[in-house]
């Protein structure tokens, strides 16, 4: 009996597989308060339409490029969700913060806007160069702001952040990320000011 016991512990120990702890990250831009002049918008609805992207970031899979062309995963980390509806939200989060219009509601919304602001996020990943001895991210979206009585284009614009990364692993890679969101959202405010002036 000891012994079919033993036999029995031993067979299932050797067909459980020990799985990789996965770290989660997420999305979490500093979301820069400022005080904007420009009142032309403050009386008009803005809906934010949803973030085009590629079908990279909307999984929670976190990828990397190396040696410019090679797409690669990294197996122990992974988004908490995916890029594409974080950065639709942070983006949301950052136009309501500067006042700038009555009223800005998400593609979710039923209600009709005055305006519409599509963005596409073109580029939104993290590098590898010169043999793994450096890394860093490139965050590009494009925007486009609608009249939506004639869908009419009122302004466009793309806004870029290229920064290093601290460390050359995923942390290093998400911490950069957010600096450049950040950053481009910063820079996204102050275009709809410009435009609303």
């Amino acid at each position: 009996m000891k012994i079919v016991l033993i036999f029995l512990t031993l067979f299932f120990s050797a067909c459980t597989t020990i799985q990789p702890h996965v770290s989660e990250y997420r999305l979490a831009p500093n979301i820069q308060e400022q005080e904007y002049m420009a009142k032309q918008c403050r009386d008009k609805s803005l809906k934010v339409g949803q973030v085009f992207s590629s079908n990279t970031l909307m999984s929670q899979k976190m990828k990397y490029i190396q040696a410019e062309y090679q797409e690669s995963v990294f197996t122990q980390s992974k988004w908490a969700r995916t890029p594409n509806k974080a950065i639709s939200d942070a983006l949301v989060k950052s136009i309501r913060s500067s006042a700038l219009f009555f009223n800005t509601s998400t593609y979710k919304s039923r209600t009709k806007a005055d305006l519409l602001l599509e963005a596409d996020v073109e580029k939104f990943i993290q590098y590898f160069k010169q043999e793994n001895e450096k890394s860093y991210v490139e965050v590009v979206l494009t925007f486009n702001l609608l009249n939506t009585n004639n869908s009419k284009s009122l302004s466009h614009s793309t806004f870029t952040a290229k920064i290093d990364a601290g460390s050359l692993d995923a942390k290093g890679g998400v911490i950069a990320l957010n600096l450049g969101l950040s950053r481009v959202l910063y820079e996204t405010n102050i275009w709809l000011n410009g435009v609303c002036k």
